[in-house]
């Protein structure tokens, strides 16, 4: 079996009934890699709720080195529910984003920028310094983007804005 043909049979596996054969089609393909993010990305735009939430846990499984093709396939879908799976799975990449997803709230295209602000309302309070440290920048879009999204974390991001230290 091809590389396709694998990721293909996985990503139908997803959609099975039996539970165990779910999680190991999601372990499966997240093993598969960033090279199995288009063809998740596909499936996502077809399946059905369940199916979607297997599908973005493999990618969120499979963490920083698929964060540039989930971020284009962000950029390119005009689906919002994929956009929205696909946000979700790159918040679950943890704290190694922060730095990409602080720049990214500059970006040209609106739904890679709310992906973005989003992706750190749910990492949380590990964002908060370098929201901070943006919304001190020279760049005036990416400073007024860092402080809304400190706005939108609640009283701990707004207190940072408010405070010398964050306190």
């Amino acid at each position: 079996m091809t590389g396709r043909e694998e990721i293909l049979a996985l990503k139908k596996t997803v959609g099975e009934p039996d539970l165990a054969a779910r999680r190991s089609a999601e372990e499966a393909l997240a093993a598969v890699g960033p090279e199995a993010v288009p063809e998740i990305v596909r499936a996502l735009g077809e399946a059905p709720a369940t199916m979607r939430w297997y599908l973005a846990r493999a990618i969120a499984r499979m963490g920083l080195p698929a964060f540039d093709r989930v971020i284009e396939a962000i950029r390119s879908s005009d689906d919002p529910e994929v956009q929205r799976y696909l946000t979700a799975s790159i918040a679950s990449f943890g704290e190694a984003v922060i730095p990409f997803l602080v720049r990214l709230l500059a970006d040209d295209d609106v739904a890679v920028r709310g992906a973005a602000a989003l992706s750190l309302c749910r990492i949380g309070e590990p964002a908060i310094p370098a929201l901070k440290e943006a919304s001190l920048g020279d760049d005036p879009f990416l400073r007024t983007s860092a402080e809304l999204v400190l706005f939108r974390m609640g009283e701990e991001g707004i207190m940072t804005l408010f405070s010398e230290d964050g306190e």
